[in-house]
């Protein structure tokens, strides 16, 4: 039982750096990618508590998710622009 959790943890890792990339090359955001992959990473680090000395892993899965809720947080913030509105450049272009 450990080996098959800890084989699927390492899945669950994998899937997230690949899914990320494959996010970030379609959607061609960043945020989108990230948020996909802390997903999966999250997942894994839960993953991990079905192993046999949870008291080693839970500070690691409530760091994940910590890590996890505040990253969310700062890619909720709207992208840093320029002052000027997007209008403006349009007809300035025109």
């Amino acid at each position: 039982m450990t080996a098959a959790v800890q084989y699927v943890v390492l899945i669950c890792v994998l899937a997230g750096l690949v899914s990320g990339v494959v996010a970030i090359v379609v959607s061609r955001d960043v945020r989108v990618g990230l948020r996909i992959a802390l997903d999966l990473w999250l997942a894994a680090g839960l993953l991990r508590l079905a192993l046999p000395q949870p008291g080693d892993q839970l500070p690691a899965a409530a760091a994940i998710i910590v890590v996890r809720q505040l990253a969310a947080a700062a890619l909720r913030r709207p992208a840093a622009t320029s002052a000027e509105p997007p209008r403006a450049r349009r007809d300035a272009a025109t």
